[in-house]
């Protein structure tokens, strides 16, 4: 094959190359370019929940036991040390014994010890007993008094854990949710079944990232159930938290992105048209 033709036909080849080239990348769909979406005339709806001002307090066992007294009950207005629920003690309650007895075992030994060393301490001057022989009496009630200030420690020790089982208010305020039963096993590290809370309320909303320049402190909003759409009250912002995270409440709204950043917003209530739970989800709207 000349020359001349070798040429001709790599031009060809070239040339066809090119061709199916460009039909392949004219026959592949144009995508749309996503735009972002104009958020200026989208109300700004943001989701919550209603607590507590100040937020809830969650009272938790600290083993696992069977509730044997309730002196308190939901609804209760109570001060900090109440007593809320008693939990079966008999182990520690045991403990306490023996510990105790212990104590009395060991100040019995270090009287008589000290006795012993307060006896001997004039013989040893007078050399009528020798020096390792008092020595032994002085480390034998020292001995024992070191005894006793540790079993004394287990007394404290014994108590603090029989304490514990007394679950207590910590705070002053209203017992929201005593879900329990005399004779129910509450589980440690369960901290949903008893909810303190001061009287007032407030709600803790959860504002999606692109909306967060529109809420501000001082802000005026108005709360609708979540559920029913029911207008139930006016608030303003107090507070915003200074940071982005996730939300803690799942809500009906399709719209809602599951893994959109959101900044906590507390609301401080206004006005209440009416009396409404703790742990109510609500919609929040800007007052226009």
């Amino acid at each position: 094959m000349s020359k001349t033709r070798k040429t001709i036909l790599w031009v060809v080849v070239i040339v066809v190359m090119l061709f199916v080239v460009f039909a392949l990348f004219s026959a592949r769909p144009t995508q749309a370019v996503a735009e972002p979406p104009e958020l200026g005339d989208v109300p700004t709806r943001v989701y919550g929940r209603i607590e507590p001002a100040g937020g809830e307090v969650f009272v938790a066992p600290p083993v696992t036991r069977n509730v044997v007294e309730l002196p308190a009950a939901e609804g209760d207005t109570v001060d900090r040390g109440r007593v809320l629920c008693v939990l079966e003690s008999s182990v520690e309650q045991a403990a306490l014994r023996a510990a105790e007895a212990r104590v009395e075992v060991a100040r019995r030994a270090w009287e008589l010890s000290r006795d012993t060393r307060e006896r001997n301490a004039p013989l040893s001057a007078d050399k009528r007993i020798s020096e390792y022989e008092y020595n032994q009496v002085r480390l034998k009630a020292e001995f024992d008094s070191v005894n006793l200030v540790a079993a004394r420690r287990e007394v404290e020790l014994a108590a603090a854990q029989l304490e514990q089982l007394t679950l207590r208010a910590p705070t002053d305020g209203i017992v929201y949710k005593l879900d329990v039963r005399l004779g129910q096993t509450l589980v440690v590290g369960d901290n949903k079944n008893i909810i303190l809370g001061a009287s007032g309320l407030w709600a803790r909303l959860y504002v999606e990232a692109f909306w967060t320049d529109r809420v501000q402190v001082g802000t005026q909003l108005r709360l609708y159930d979540a559920e029913t759409h029911e207008d139930f009250a006016s608030g303003t912002v107090i507070r915003k938290a200074p940071y982005l995270g996730t939300r803690e409440i799942r809500t009906e709204d399709t719209r809602a992105r599951l893994d959109a950043e959101f900044q906590e917003v507390i609301v401080e209530i206004d006005e209440l048209k009416r009396q409404v739970p703790v742990g109510l989800y609500v919609l929040a709207e800007l007052e226009e």
